[in-house]
């Protein structure tokens, strides 16, 4: 695994998108003080995730990265690098054999990371560099009095570089990583056993009050049914009264007509009766004469009885 390209734009004293190809062997740079070498190195370690710009010569903030500009050439609104590595090793635990990473900042304090054109989170690009000594922490990569430092650091400091030569350095941060999931999940735990006490002791109030309401809901409905029931007595009762008072109002109406009405009503009735006694007398003749046509059992007492019937109805 080494690396093979290098492509900045906006970091530093690169305002123009520069590529760098980088061959096996030793490449080195050279150039006057002042021209910006020390730049190449930074922009590796920035694209690595260094997230500290006292570690990359800054005045304290990371927008310090962006290209400032001159009196000829405005100021940049971002800074970019990607680093091609190459993979073929499978140094890395990706699939391709070609890795690019890619870190863009902008001033507004936007940061984006990429790995092979898809956009990731700082911990991935940390998590993939860890044990090769690539990473922000690693070995790989030693500024201006950092000998210095790594002599004169603490046991604990200089146990970290150790670790991460020696190829244990990830298992000790998934070992953190872990643990500090473990704490989390118990606080997770600790909290809903907080809320599992207070639930409990709403338990026994809110169950009186579930059977206050489903007594509520029983009574409602025998309520309802016994309502329709009266309403429906009700229209009943209202009907008879309306029939009761029309035929009370329609027998008014009859008691309260003049004579003149009663001797016009007298008058239909009597054309009516002799009308009814005239078809009922001829009826009668018609059904005598019948019998005699058709010489059935004649018999004259009946057919007396019959005539007598017929000679009492009323003349008018």
């Amino acid at each position: 695994m080494y690396l093979k390209a290098l492509e900045i734009q906006g970091f530093k004293s690169f305002p123009d998108k520069t590529r760098i190809t980088i061959g096996e062997g030793i490449t080195g740079v050279v150039g006057p003080n002042g021209s910006g070498k020390s730049n190449i190195s930074d922009s590796i370690r920035w694209v690595l995730g260094e997230t500290s710009s006292k570690q990359l010569r800054g005045a304290g903030k990371m927008e310090d990265v962006i290209f400032g500009g001159t009196q000829t050439r405005g100021a940049m609104g971002y800074a970019a690098v990607s680093l091609t590595i190459d993979n073929s090793d499978h140094g890395l635990e990706m699939d391709a054999d070609e890795v690019t990473i890619g870190r863009r900042y902008y001033r507004s304090g936007e940061s984006e990371y990429t790995i092979n054109g898809q956009s990731v989170r700082l911990k991935d690009v940390y998590e993939l560099l860890l044990d090769t000594g690539l990473g922000r922490d690693g070995y790989a990569i030693v500024g201006q009095g950092r000998i210095a430092e790594i002599v004169g650091a603490k046991s604990t400091e200089r146990r970290e570089i150790f670790e991460e030569a020696s190829g244990i350095a990830k298992y000790r941060y998934r070992k953190n990583e872990a643990e500090r999931r473990l704490a989390a999940a118990e606080g997770n735990l600790e909290r809903l056993r907080d809320i599992l006490g207070e639930l409990e002791k709403r338990v026994g109030p809110l169950k009186r009050d579930s059977e206050k309401a489903e007594q509520f809901l029983a009574y409602s409905e025998t309520r309802k049914g016994l309502e329709i029931t009266l309403w429906v007595d009700s229209i009943r009762r209202a009907q008879d009264t309306v029939r009761d008072q029309q035929r009370k109002y329609e027998a008014a109406e009859i008691l309260c007509v003049s004579p003149r009405q009663l001797q016009r009503i007298r008058v239909r009735m009597k054309l009516k009766w002799r009308k009814v006694g005239k078809e009922t007398h001829y009826l009668l003749k018609e059904l005598v004469e019948a019998i005699e046509r058709t010489q059935c059992n004649w018999n004259p007492t009946a057919y007396e009885r019959a005539m007598k019937r017929v000679t009492r109805l009323p003349r008018y």
